[in-house]
């Protein structure tokens, strides 16, 4: 009798929705056991030796001196200390403070069936649209799509590796690796988390079919995920870490952006988007780069006044978004003129940001 797969819930509650984190580096990822003191973790055999270690030490009669207690006063406002103390947090702990302290505030609110905002707290950043009734709209869509499933075999393997691993496509034009910039891939896989939030929301506030709910004969080349097509994750993740990239190395941006282009439409050429949901993305990314850059490293990257996206043509486009992905690529929110500030260690940040900031400038040797 053949075993049903019902049965096997291994490959879905085992994971963890990390799908795009670097989870490499032992020295500072956030996968790391806690342990207060030197050795392996505890167990029967390990806690009876110690027991009978303890015993031959000798043992302290005499009240807590002054260096004792000063062990229980609040932490030196000190970079050292400070630096000491998140050092030694368990990663999931350190992922809670900066993720809560990066994504503070951002607000997803859907203002109509169509619509919704991102919000820094009082301050709308970005409004994204669709026209769920434009029938020519998405009939153009869905042929762009009919289009492009003729060339996917020279994009398959990128398709099916990015599902999970985008940072090694936009690593391709950096100077770095995770032995010898450690703090900056912390960074970047807390930035990962710190989108899944209001990437989930927007998702959540704007559902939209699939393409192959809309039409079987688009047949996509991957397992279509069940969540909503709009925006694309995809396009946001990879933009977002892009832009964010493309502060600390400001001669890869244009690189850097164009690898994010790359992984966004490899969605739509699998299928699985409308190119319209990886447009919306690297806006919605750029957007979340914008705040996650100014609480970080104290950078005003992207324009102040808000954006307005919409899908089909129930409003005009911004100029800024241009003709198409590439376009935007070149042109977009955080490529407006005028130069980006370099990159500084906020004195008023959340303290874990504060920190974060200074080892990874620190490790840029700036």
């Amino acid at each position: 009798m053949p075993i049903s797969n019902k049965t096997n819930k291994t490959n879905k509650t085992n994971k963890t929705n990390k799908t795009n984190k670097t989870n490499k580096t032992n020295k500072t990822g956030l996968e790391d056991d806690e342990l207060a003191s030197l050795g392996q973790e505890s167990s029967l055999a390990l806690s009876d030796a110690l027991q009978s270690a303890m015993l031959s030490v000798p043992q302290a009669a005499s009240p807590l001196t002054a260096a004792d207690m000063a062990a229980f006063a609040a932490p030196a406002a000190n970079p050292a200390s400070r630096a000491r103390g998140f050092r030694a947090l368990n990663g999931r702990h350190l992922e809670v403070l900066a993720v809560s302290a990066l994504t503070a505030g951002l607000t997803v609110r859907g203002t109509t069936a169509s619509s919704a905002d991102l919000s820094d707290g009082t301050t709308r950043l970005v409004t994204l649209s669709v026209d769920r009734g434009d029938a020519a709209f998405w009939t153009r869509q869905i042929a762009d799509l009919r289009a492009r499933k003729w060339h996917r075999d020279d994009r398959l393997t990128e398709i099916v590796l990015q599902q999970t691993d985008i940072l090694s496509f936009l690593a391709l034009v950096l100077p770095v690796g995770s032995g010898t910039h450690p703090w900056l891939e912390l960074v970047l896989d807390l930035l990962f988390s710190a989108i899944m939030r209001p990437e989930v929301e927007m998702k959540a506030a704007l559902p939209m079919p699939r393409p192959q709910v809309v039409s079987a004969d688009i047949a996509p080349v991957i397992q279509t995920p069940a969540h909503s097509a709009f925006p694309s994750g995809h396009a946001t993740e990879a933009f977002c870490v892009a832009t964010m990239l493309g502060l600390l190395f400001p001669a890869r941006r244009a690189a850097l952006r164009a690898l994010a282009v790359r992984v966004a439409v490899n969605r739509s050429y699998a299928g699985v988007h409308y190119p319209v949901d990886d447009h919306a993305g690297a806006i919605f990314g750029d957007m979340l780069a914008g705040v996650f850059a100014k609480r970080l490293f104290g950078a005003q990257i992207v324009q102040t006044s808000p954006v307005d996206f919409a899908a089909a043509a129930v409003q005009p486009m911004p100029a800024v978004v241009g003709a198409g992905l590439e376009d935007y690529a070149t042109s977009g929110l955080v490529l407006l003129p005028g130069a980006w500030p370099a990159p500084t260690r906020p004195a008023r940040a959340p303290a874990v940001l504060a920190w974060l900031a200074d080892e990874v400038l620190t490790e840029l040797g700036r």
